[in-house]
């Protein structure tokens, strides 16, 4: 079983936002495993964090979900250090749960905007894990790599 969520970049840069994008995971993992009482041999956890850089003057604002609220926060979240900052956080955040792999998918260039999205892979979770976030337990502090 895989579960999916989409944050953008913009939205997992500090603490809050970080335990934010934990609580929904940990969330759909619970849920996973109360699904109709179904046996699952493995919950995995996709996090996808588009990030969109304006790239020229002239942007197809009719096309851009959002975009005036892009073009007010400038470089400031448009900076490739925003995408790093968010796919390391979110790793990090999620480490305790299981294994994490990150990579990232270049969406090229069109409409006077740069897009990639990069992701975080968790899993599998282990069962122990999943014992601890049902029934609340602490779960083992992780060192970030």
């Amino acid at each position: 079983m895989a579960e999916f969520k989409a944050v953008r970049t913009s939205h997992a840069q500090t603490p809050g936002e970080l335990n934010r994008v934990y609580r929904l995971v940990t969330d759909d993992i619970i849920k996973c495993i109360s699904a109709g009482g179904l046996t699952l041999s493995a919950i995995h956890a996709v996090i996808l964090l588009p990030h969109a850089q304006v790239v020229r003057q002239t942007v197809a604002e009719h096309v851009i979900k959002d975009l005036s609220k892009l073009m007010r926060t400038g470089s400031r979240f448009q900076a490739d250090a925003t995408r790093e900052n968010a796919v390391a956080g979110v790793a990090a955040r999620l480490a305790p749960l299981g294994p994490v792999r990150t990579g990232m998918i270049d969406g090229g260039e069109a409409l006077g905007m740069r897009v990639t999205l990069p992701y975080v892979i968790l899993g599998p979770v282990a069962s122990d894990t999943i014992d601890a976030l049902v029934n609340k337990w602490e779960l083992p502090a992780v060192t970030p790599l």
